[in-house]
C-alpha cells in the first residue's frame, strides 16, 4: 500500500477519535469509515483488507507508519487495536459466559426448594441425594411408546428411607384457548398433579417413606418466595420432621 493510502487511514483514524469518546477499538471497527473515505471498496471477514496492511508492515517492521495501532500477540495469533494518542491500551478482562446448564444450576440452587432442603440436611445431619430417581419412578410413555423418563424427587434421604418433596403454587400461564397438550393429552399443570399423585401412590407400595413440604407452612412473599428466617424455618422444619431426629 503507499505512502498516500497510510496517510489516508491515519486521517481517517485520527477522524474518528476526534468525534468518538473510545480511547482504544478493535481495528476491524474502524473499516466503516475507511469505507467511506475510498480506501477500501468493501470488508470482508470482519476486517480482513485493514488486517492485511497491518500485516504487511510488520513484517516490514514498519507498524509505527500508523501510530495508532496496537497489535495483541499470543502464541498463535494478532489482534490488532487502534488507540487515541496520548492513551493506552487496556484489556477488558473476560468473564467466563455461562452456559444455560450452569444457569439452570445457579437458579436451582437459589431456590426455596434447595433453601428448604439444606436446612433438612441440617436438622438430619445427613445430605440428601438431589435430584434423585428410582428405577420403579417412571413419567408416562414417550412418543415412541417405549421409553419412559424417571421421574426426579427432591431430595432422598438413604439412611431414613426418606424422600422430600418441597411443594410451590406451580404458575403455568397456559392460555386456556391453547391446544398445547403433553404427550399424555393433558396440560402441564394436569401433568404435574398426576405426577405427583404417582409418586405418592408408587412410594407407598415400596415402602419409601415421603414428606411434602409446602410454601405455604413458612412465611412467604406475595411472589410466594419463602422470606427466609432461618431460625424460626429450622423450628417449623424439626416440627414437621420430628419422626426422623434422633
Amino acid at each position: 500500500m503507499s505512502m498516500d493510502n497510510i496517510e489516508q487511514i491515519n486521517g481517517v483514524i485520527a477522524e474518528y477519535f476526534n468525534t468518538h469518546k473510545e480511547d482504544w477499538i478493535p481495528a476491524k471497527d474502524i473499516m466503516p469509515a475507511l469505507i467511506s473515505a475510498g480506501v477500501f471498496t468493501r470488508d470482508f471477514k470482519k476486517g480482513m483488507p485493514l488486517r492485511k496492511v497491518l500485516r504487511e508492515l510488520d513484517k516490514e517492521n514498519a507498524l509505527d507508519k500508523i501510530p495508532f495501532v496496537h497489535a495483541e500477540r499470543n502464541e498463535k495469533n494478532t489482534y490488532w487495536y487502534l488507540v487515541r494518542e496520548g492513551s493506552e491500551y487496556s484489556p477488558v478482562e473476560k468473564t467466563a459466559e455461562i452456559t444455560k446448564k450452569q444457569l439452570g444450576i445457579q437458579k436451582r440452587e437459589n431456590s426455596d426448594e434447595y433453601y428448604v432442603l439444606n436446612l433438612c440436611d441440617e436438622i438430619l445431619n445427613e445430605k440428601a441425594s438431589r435430584q434423585y430417581t428410582f428405577p420403579f419412578l417412571l413419567g408416562d410413555f414417550h412418543k415412541d411408546k417405549i421409553s419412559r423418563t424417571k421421574l426426579p424427587l427432591d431430595g432422598f434421604y438413604h439412611s431414613l428411607n426418606l424422600v422430600i418433596e418441597y411443594r410451590v403454587k406451580q404458575q403455568f400461564n397456559e392460555d386456556p384457548k391453547s391446544e398445547t397438550r403433553t404427550i399424555s393429552g393433558v396440560s402441564r399443570e394436569e401433568q404435574q398433579k398426576l405426577y405427583n399423585e404417582r409418586k405418592r401412590d408408587v412410594l407407598s407400595r415400596k415402602n419409601v417413606n415421603l414428606i411434602e413440604i409446602n410454601y405455604y407452612s413458612f412465611e412467604y412473599d406475595d411472589q410466594l418466595k419463602i422470606v427466609r428466617n432461618k431460625e424460626k424455618d429450622i423450628e417449623i422444619l424439626k416440627d414437621i420432621l420430628k419422626e426422623y431426629i434422633n
